[in-house]
């Protein structure tokens, strides 16, 4: 009876012995990680949410990426609609000059010059591309949207572009528009040059009154698309700063989480370690005491 007594009690302690062992390794196993949980087991509940929060997170760095090609893009729409507004304000500080009674036929065949100069800044405007691709052409991004039919004093520009929006993904169900129709907003500013340059050249003083009029409602376009495309950049900075708290967030989440309280853990590493001697010990003079009893 006393065997059977000496060996129940000896595997109670092994036992013992063993769950200690487990979680003193798991207790510095946290201690060396740094973290709660490990592995899923260690709280399924709890490993869940991070889980489904890390898929969110990752959500989140694909729509800040496409943010930051949407900035991109509209820096460089940007960038173009103010070169095209400073060509337009020099075209009409030249239609201003032209309609003057000082000037001749000939002073006004050299102002034709110059405004077939800017004809052509503007052609090279609304074939900016960026990243390859051509951001006035709609959906036709490879090839140049717009061609002349003639280097110099061209008499006509072609459009080969279309009216397609090129939206980027800045939020769950959330886009920005990046490019503008190309046609509606060089169209009339081609026209406009064209009758300008041809009335210079011909002395055409009703012509160039009528131009220079076609010319402002062509400033006032491009100024309501710079207008447009400033709050699209707008918008975007909105969205990014709004992911940006939403990612700290999750990360503060997960972190509660995830993470281990480390002083907790300091004093449950002690605990467990003394826990583990003791059972040590214990298991030690179980053994002592039954093989002495096995002697007798």
């Amino acid at each position: 009876m006393l065997r059977i007594t000496n060996a129940g009690t000896t595997s109670r302690l092994i036992q013992y012995l063993q769950t200690t062992q487990t979680r003193l390794a798991e207790t510095q196993g946290r201690m060396a990680s740094g973290r709660r949980i490990n592995k899923p087991s260690d709280d399924p509940f709890g490993n869940s949410r991070v889980m489904a929060m890390r898929t969110s997170m990752g959500l989140i760095a694909q729509h800040q990426r496409s943010i930051e090609l949407a900035k991109s893009e509209l820096g460089v729409t940007e960038a173009s609609l103010d070169g095209l507004g400073r060509v337009l304000s020099r075209a009409q500080e030249l239609a201003v000059q032209a309609d003057s009674t000082t000037v001749d036929a000939s002073g006004r065949a050299a102002i034709a010059v110059e405004i077939d100069s800017l004809l052509q800044e503007v052609v090279t405007i609304g074939n900016t591309s960026y990243g390859g691709r051509h951001i006035f052409g709609g959906y036709q991004t490879g090839a140049q949207p717009f061609t002349p039919d003639a280097p110099a004093n061209a008499t006509a520009v072609t459009f080969n572009g279309d009216a397609g929006v090129i939206a980027r993904s800045i939020g769950n169900g959330e886009t920005v528009a990046v490019n503008l129709d190309g046609q509606a907003l060089f169209g009339g500013i081609f026209t406009s040059l064209i009758d300008f340059r041809d009335a210079l050249n011909a002395n055409d003083r009703a012509g160039i009154a009528s131009a220079s009029t076609a010319l402002g409602l062509d400033a006032d376009t491009a100024l309501r698309a710079r207008g447009e495309i400033g709050a699209r950049v707008r918008h975007t900075e909105l969205a990014a700063q709004r992911l940006e708290g939403d990612e700290a967030q999750f990360q503060i989440q997960i972190s509660q989480l995830e993470d281990a309280d480390l002083t907790q853990e300091a004093m449950d590493l002690q605990m467990r370690d003394t826990a583990l001697q003791a059972a040590l010990s214990a298991t030690a003079k179980s053994l002592t005491t039954g093989l002495i009893a096995f002697l007798r």
